[in-house]
């Protein structure tokens, strides 16, 4: 199969971002819990809006506060994601073995969201 190249298109309107990610906490001397800081990577992509049009058509189940990452990088399905200091959560990824850029579905963290 033949891939396309898109990475070029996507660097005009590239923006970075930061996954972060929990290491492992541990225990100091008296047995005490230490938690782990958070690590920060930053990586570069392009974070869009959803269209009303994909919204509507998936039976409204995506809001307005969700977004699509398009990146040349690789993430994995809950993975967090801090973008301006908005920070969102991976929820879905797209197979696109045809393209050399992958797209994530983010889904914006919210303090006070029910379990």
């Amino acid at each position: 199969m033949r891939r396309f190249g898109f990475a070029g298109v996507l660097r005009k309107y590239e923006q970075p971002y930061d996954i972060v990610r929990m290491a492992g906490g541990s225990r100091n001397d008296d047995g005490d819990w230490i938690p782990a800081t958070p690590e920060r990577v930053t990586y570069r992509g392009s974070v869009q809006p959803i269209s009303a049009r994909l919204r509507a058509a998936e039976g409204g189940m995506y809001t307005e506060t969700d977004r699509m990452l398009y990146t040349t990088a690789q993430h994995s399905t809950g993975d967090l994601v801090d973008v301006a200091g908005v920070q969102y959560k991976v929820d879905e990824t797209t197979e696109r073995s045809y393209s050399d850029v992958n797209q994530y579905l983010l889904r914006k963290v919210v303090a006070n969201a029910p379990v």
